[in-house]
């Protein structure tokens, strides 16, 4: 048996990834190294990356959007 490519995660790297990741990250977001991802990978890194990021320097960046 072989792994398609096609469908592999660019956070996890685990195959049945099921979307295209969202376009805007957050400082330190770690960013996908394949066009698709799953959906529960990108929210937790996102997570990750908002919670690692102090109030002050959430603000700051939103800002620049």
């Amino acid at each position: 048996m072989t792994i398609d490519d096609d469908d592999l995660c660019g956070l996890c790297g685990l195959p049945g990834a099921d979307k295209f990741p969202h376009p805007e990250h957050w400082p330190g977001e770690r960013l996908p190294n394949h066009p698709l991802v799953h959906a529960d990978c990108e929210n937790e890194e996102t997570e990750r990356a908002f919670h690692a990021l102090s109030e002050e320097e959430r603000n700051k960046f939103l800002a620049l959007l």
